[in-house]
This record gives structure tokens, sequence and C-alpha cells, in this order.
């Protein structure tokens, strides 16, 4: 079994471009490392994502470390580039070093560095999955088809607080009918876009629920266009709204649905549909899908034994832990919120670097990171269990 430095590995991998959908090359290279690594059973499913084990193959499945290949397009007018993996003032530049190819470094390393040590008695994967940008929770719904863990860690962003829950997040769009009208005769038409008004005041001030946990719920609208668009000298047939719809622990869309007809209804609006929406998505590999946007939240509660675990783990690597919820929605999704896996987070970098010019992941904290997953595994596969 090689030894591969963790921020080699992560300069390696953010040297790769891997666009949704795009991430082929990064694939063969996580393929490639895993096998120096020492991982076993390394395995590619339908949508591209790459799978590989470490511990005895007869031992059960004790933890699967997910972090995802996709990067977002670079944007804006970097200093450096994106694709060089500078290394300056202790930090590691480029696309994807936040978010997340340093995560990823740092579990292929840290899970390895735990099977090294000849302790573990469970079974240990780890996932790089696709297109996590475009749509959470969907290629590691395929991942957890093919293995059944005991506890998910999701190692996106965190500075290395150990997360314990995040808000869902569902893609709503409204549409309102119209009746078309020549623009110079409105009266004899329906105007949807006034209709849009009367909805997005009456949206903004309808009450949201609240938890202790993960805070506040949000709809947000974030996209509104008429059917035609452009419609010139014409009263349009519908507009559509995008919303965001950050969601809490239990809520479904049969509940949000129900309460946003109600407050439209309550604001006189009668010519109007609601739906989750859904976009067509392409894989590396040749598939095209079709998901529902309707990511639900999850949290753990106090006192469970994966958060125990996972603080534990950053005390053996020499840390204090903090606890906290992330703000943005994650594969965990998938695995906690809509399959009840026990499931926890860590991971390296700032949550706010992520998708930002210049992008760049604290060494320090790839180290760390590594560390704390090689404690983790130790802990809940090792033979001291």
């Amino acid at each position: 079994m090689n030894t591969i430095d963790v921020v080699d590995l992560a300069s390696d991998l953010i040297k790769v471009g891997s666009l949704s959908g795009q991430e082929h090359a990064m694939a063969q290279l996580v393929m490639k490392r895993m096998q120096e690594l020492g991982y076993t059973d390394i395995s590619v499913d339908e949508n591209g994502s790459v799978l590989g084990y470490v511990g005895p193959r007869d031992g059960e499945l004790a933890l699967l470390f997910d972090a995802h290949m996709d990067v977002v397009p670079v944007a804006g007018q970097w200093t450096v580039d994106p694709f060089g993996a500078e290394r300056r003032d202790g930090r590691l530049y480029g696309r994807g070093a936040t978010d997340m190819k340093g995560a990823l470094a740092a579990a292929l390393c840290g899970v390895s560095q735990a099977a090294a040590t000849g302790k573990l008695h469970k079974r240990v994967a780890v996932s790089a999955s696709v297109l996590e940008e475009v749509i959470e929770g969907y290629a590691i719904g395929a991942v957890l088809d093919r293995c059944r863990p005991e506890a998910v860690v999701i190692c996106e962003p965190s500075k290395l607080q150990v997360k314990v829950g995040q808000k869902g997040r569902q893609e709503i769009l409204l549409t309102l009918h119209g009746k078309p009208a020549h623009a110079a005769l409105p009266h004899a038409g329906r105007n949807p876009i006034e209709a849009a008004a009367t909805a997005l005041a009456a949206l903004r001030d309808m009450p949201l629920p609240q938890d202790d946990i993960l805070g506040s719920a949000f709809l947000v609208p974030t996209d509104i266009v008429s059917d035609p668009y452009p419609s010139i000298s014409l009263i349009p047939s519908s507009v559509t709204i995008r919303f965001d719809r950050r969601t809490l622990s239990g809520e479904t869309w049969a509940e949000v649905r129900s309460a946003i007809d109600a407050c439209l209804r309550q604001a006189g609006l009668e010519h109007f549909s609601l739906e989750i929406a859904t976009a067509a998505v392409s894989t590396y590999t040749g598939q095209t899908i079709h998901p529902e946007r309707d990511l639900p939240a999850w949290h753990l509660p106090d006192g469970h034994a994966l958060v125990e675990a996972m603080c534990q783990a950053v005390r053996d690597a020499g840390r204090e832990p903090e606890t906290s919820t992330w703000w943005f929605c994650t594969n965990g999704s998938e695995a906690a919120g809509r399959r009840g896996l026990p499931t926890i987070g860590l991971g390296p970098g700032r949550e706010e670097d992520a998708h930002t010019i210049d992008e760049s992941v604290e060494i320090e904290q790839l180290v760390g990171a590594r560390d704390i997953y090689a404690c983790l595994c130790l802990r809940m596969a090792g033979v001291q269990n």
C-alpha cells in the first residue's frame, strides 16, 4: 500500500476539470489513486460514481465517506490559474479546492491511513460521486443501492466542525394562467403578470415554520418567465415563477404545496398550478435522468452515537469539536433525509469559499480532515470496538 500526501492528491484532483456530467477524467484518476492507496473492489456505477473499499472483505460496512467529483464552472476574473493548484501562504488554490476535491483527497488518504494500521475489523468505503452540483442526492442514491453502510459521512466543507444536519430544498414552479389578448386591448384578456405580482406579495408575507436546530424555513423567488417569451404586444398565456423553498425536518411536498395554495387563494388567486421542478440531467456515462428537485432536510438528535463518535474522533486528532448545521443542501438529503441512515458531516474548508473567485482551502485543514477521518474509521471500524 502506497502513502500519498493529501495535499499532493488534492492538487492532482484540482488540475483535472470536472464539470457536472463531465467527470470521466476525474473518475479515472480517482480509481488509479484508490488502487495505489490499497482500496479493493473498486467500481464505477451507471452514473459514473466511483466506489472503493478498505478493510476485510467479509466484514460489515461500518462507514461510507461521500465526496463529489464535480465542480461549478469558473466565473469572474481569477488572479490564479483555476486548475493550477497553486500553493501560497498556507492555502491551496483552484476550482474545487474547497468544494470539494480537498475533502475527497482527505477522505481517500484518511481512510487508507486507518486501513494501514491493520486494525480494521469492519469495512469502510469512499464514494466519489457525480452530479451533486446540479442535483443533490441522486448519485449517492445509486451508490447506496449497491452498499449498506451503518453510517454515512458527508465530507462537504465545514471548517472541520461537526455538522449534525441541514435544511432541505424544494424547487417549486408556480404557474399563473392568463388569457391571451392584444396588449392594446388588455381588458379582453387576463394578465398573468399582474397575478404574479399579487402572488409574490402574498408569499413574501406567508408565515413559515421554524425549529430550534435548523432555524427558519425560506421561500425565495429565483426566476420568472412568461409564455411566450418574449411576449410582445400580447398578454401572455402564463407566467411561471421558480421558488427555492428551504425546508425543515419532516416537511413534505404535500404540506408545503397545501400552505402555498391556501395563501394564494386567500389573496384572491384562482388560475394557477404548483409543481416540483424536474430537469433533464446527463451523466458522462450516457445516462439521461429527470429527478424531482425535492431534497429532504435531516438532523441527528442530541446524544446520537454517531455525533459522539465524530466528536471523539476530532479529539483523537488533537482538536476541540464544535457542532452546527449546514445552511446548504448536500447528498445527506438522500442518505439521511430519504433513507433514514445515520449521517453526519465534516470537511475541510470554509463553506463561504465554495463557488467563489480564487477558491482555496487551508492546507492545515486538509491535514486535519485526513486525520479526523482516520480516527473515525478506527473508532467505528477498529478492533477496539
